[in-house]
């Protein structure tokens, strides 16, 4: 499954690089603005339902089909109420008739993602379907925008095309659902919704607070801007950025069940077990946004035209988001895990309240560089507070240990990079990341015993400390 969102997520930077290229500036921004409506809709649909129903499937496998009722009821009318306010307030305040095609047809994804299943079978961990209806799914969009839109005249193939590959992954779905279990017959009922609201409000909290602070920017940018081309501009970057970001929230899926197990142990089982994943991911994500900042302009024009050679400065502040709203994430993941998500929300919450005024404000006093920075500071500050959260239960990792080594060797790494992008990008960012892997190697990286917890999902395989062989045997006397 993580492969599959990996190859479709690498999919997706593609074609918005094609787009960003076909479209220009100016129009790749009015798709940009029409979508980041649609998608903060489409999260309401999406992740205010699948997260706590894919864990109540998990717990009680026969009740798929009185669950699949209930939800396809809801989703359907949540999303039809959306569809029709955002047809009607766009034909109210968009003047032009090409704008108003692609707010609508990208509004078709409300209606097809109120159709998915795909919760069904990540609940009942049968992952390989879901997998293969995202790989479909991206594919058939991939191709059609790729074979289809040559050039702004034919800008709302765009998302036309993403509508019908949307259905088709779906449409599989659908007939594999229908031939296990038979076609759905959706319930509208009151009680359910009393009850869903009752028991998975915080988690859907912690994912809609989580979407909005990782796109709050994108918005107040669509808003605050007065011409398109500053939409692209600001928006090319964020898109692949946000792909780095998605790896995270992969990571994260990995590495839950470990730290669920670790925490029922003893409180050094749990650090130890952070630690690692905290390790793995600074390694990880520390050269990549050092890189990134000192290539941003290469590789801003070596990806998209000239005229958004603005976007490197954008680029080389927005990719430190990658490593301090992943780390922020993974610190809630782990309050989750020790059931302590009652803290995370309100730390969450008020991140997403304050986001949208923050990056307002530097926006308007800054100008696009302004938004990306604000971006940051949020992030620092959620990675703090959660840091702090997790001290009060003991539980806190030993940060400190975890940055030394990786921004050693991404320092080793820069002059390589600048010196070997002289000759192309490429060949910058491959010795760059050649130069960082053999200085970690020589200063004492990561570990192959850790490497192998990470992938296996299991506890680090490290010699226990002396108070944890004790606490076994007390365990095991009692």
């Amino acid at each position: 499954m993580s492969l599959a969102e990996i190859i479709c997520r690498g999919a997706s930077v593609a074609v918005t690089l094609t787009l960003a290229k076909r479209l220009g500036m100016a129009d790749y921004g009015r798709v940009g603005f029409a979508f980041d409506i649609v998608f903060w809709l489409v999260l309401l649909v999406r992740d205010a339902f699948e997260v706590i129903i894919s864990r109540e499937l998990a717990r009680h496998p026969r009740l798929v089909r009185p669950l699949v009722n209930h939800v396809l009821a809801l989703r359907g009318l949540l999303s039809l109420s959306l569809f029709v306010g955002l047809v009607s307030v766009s034909s109210l305040t968009i003047s032009t008739a090409a704008d108003r095609a692609l707010l609508t047809l990208y509004g078709l994804l409300l209606l097809t993602t109120a159709l998915g299943l795909d919760f069904v079978y990540r609940g009942t961990e049968r992952m390989g379907l879901v997998a293969l209806s995202l790989c479909i799914r991206t594919l058939v969009y991939a191709t059609g925008v790729w074979m289809s839109v040559g050039d702004a005249s034919r800008i709302v193939w765009v998302p036309a095309w993403l509508a019908v590959g949307e259905a088709c992954g779906i449409t599989l779905v659908w007939v594999c659902y229908s031939r296990q279990y038979g076609l759905p017959r959706p319930v509208l009922g009151f009680r359910f919704l009393r009850v869903f609201l009752k028991r998975g409000r915080s988690i859907c909290l912690i994912q809609i607070a989580q979407t909005v602070i990782s796109s709050a920017d994108l918005m107040v940018v669509d808003l605050m801007s007065r011409r398109w081309s500053d939409v692209g501009q600001y928006g090319a970057p964020h898109r692949m950025i946000t792909a780095i970001l998605t790896f995270g929230m992969i990571f994260q899926q990995v590495t839950f069940p470990t730290l669920a197990r670790s925490w029922r142990q003893t409180t050094s089982a749990g650090r130890d077990a952070l630690n690692v994943m905290v390790k793995v991911l600074m390694l990880g994500l520390i050269p990549i946004a050092v890189g990134g900042a000192v290539l941003s302009g290469p590789l801003v024009r070596f990806m998209l035209t000239k005229e958004y050679a603005g976007a490197g400065l954008l680029l080389a502040l927005g990719i430190w988001r990658a490593p301090l709203l992943t780390l922020a994430y993974l610190y809630q993941t782990t309050l989750i895990a020790v059931n302590r998500e009652g803290a995370g929300v309100r730390l969450l919450l008020a991140g997403a309240a304050t986001s949208a005024p923050l990056i307002a404000l530097s926006c308007y006093t800054f100008g696009l560089p302004g938004a990306a920075g604000a971006v940051l500071f949020m992030g620092l500050s959620l990675v703090i507070a959660g840091y702090v959260l997790l001290a009060r239960e003991e539980r806190q990792p030993e940060w400190h240990h975890h940055l030394g080594r990786p921004l050693a060797a991404s320092l080793v790494m820069v002059p390589v990079c600048l010196s070997l992008a002289q000759w192309h990008v490429l060949a910058g960012v491959g010795g760059g990341a050649l130069t960082y892997l053999v200085t970690l190697w020589a200063i004492g990286g990561l570990r192959q015993d850790e490497l192998r917890a990470i992938i296996s999902r299991g506890e680090p395989r490290t010699p226990p400390r002396p108070h944890t062989q004790f606490a076994s045997r007390n365990r095991v006397g009692n």
